[in-house]
């Protein structure tokens, strides 16, 4: 967990929406599970790390965060039993079945930390390359025959090989990050299947805005939409009847809001969007 403040907290979890008017994701090609309170996502679709990240971000999570040796176990067993994962549509630049994780030492060379929102912050786990050592006592996973990770060709992302032949099945490997494919998105939060579906569906753009915000849905009509400032401050508020395409938001000062989207059938979702 990267920032301890409650407020803060939530404006991670929900994300930015910078998709515009395409959805990142098709909810038909993401595999929900839950473990320890968190949700996961494997979204089996071929994306870049910086590209799998921004999704991660759009769909309120992040590329996750492997904490123990319980949690990879989890994981694995969902990704190798459970994900309905066909290996041979996630091939990495060797030809090996990987899918991305939030690991990245794209910031400095050996300099491994938890940054699964791409934001260049967050807890270092490792230092160097094979030879190299945990941080904090966190836990690693990396493979072993090629020892990991080995930087060959400024390999700064990280990912878990799901080729049931490698010899580092199952472990880390650091990749490209222009490498396209299959990515596991994490939240701090148990998230229904609707909700990952109605989350895809709405479209907040543009983001960062500067005059106008416009809120669409594909699924339930919107009822009410709240903006709160850092702290907590509700500083506008749209209610039905009103146009949620054309938002003036002219007036806020420039800085970072939490908006709260409510749905005619009762439900709702937050998101983070920047002046």
């Amino acid at each position: 967990m990267k920032i301890p403040s409650l407020l803060l907290l939530l404006f991670t979890l929900i994300g930015i929406n910078s998709q515009g008017f395409g959805q990142c994701a098709s909810p038909a090609n993401i595999y929900t599970f839950v473990y320890n309170g968190h949700t996961y996502q494997v979204v089996k679709e071929n994306k870049t790390w910086t590209a799998a990240a921004a999704c991660a971000v759009d769909l309120n999570g992040y590329l996750a965060e492997i904490n123990d040796v319980d949690e990879q176990n989890a994981i694995f067993n969902e990704l190798s039993n459970n994900a309905g994962i066909n290996i041979a549509n996630t091939q990495n630049q060797f030809g090996t079945a990987s899918v991305w994780i939030g690991g990245s030492d794209a910031g400095t060379e050996g300099t491994w930390i938890w940054d699964g929102d791409n934001d260049g912050n967050g807890p270092q786990f490792w230092s160097g390359g094979p030879n190299g050592m945990a941080i904090g006592g966190l836990y690693t996973n990396w493979g072993i025959s090629p020892p990991e990770p080995d930087n060959s060709g400024d390999q700064d992302h990280l990912t878990i090989i799901i080729r049931p032949t490698a010899v580092n099945f199952g472990l880390w490997n650091d990749l490209v990050s222009t490498n396209s494919i299959y990515y596991l998105i994490e939240q701090d939060m148990v998230v229904s299947v609707e909700d990952v579906e109605r989350n895809a569906g709405v479209r907040i753009y543009p983001n960062p805005v500067q005059n106008t915000l416009s809120i669409e849905s594909d699924a339930v009509a919107i009822a009410k939409v709240e903006i709160f400032n850092l702290v907590g401050q509700n500083v506008q508020q749209i209610s039905g009847g009103e146009d949620f395409k054309n938002i003036d938001v002219s007036g806020l000062p420039d800085g970072m809001y939490l908006l709260n989207v409510h749905f005619a059938d009762g439900t709702s979702i937050s998101r983070k969007i920047v002046k």
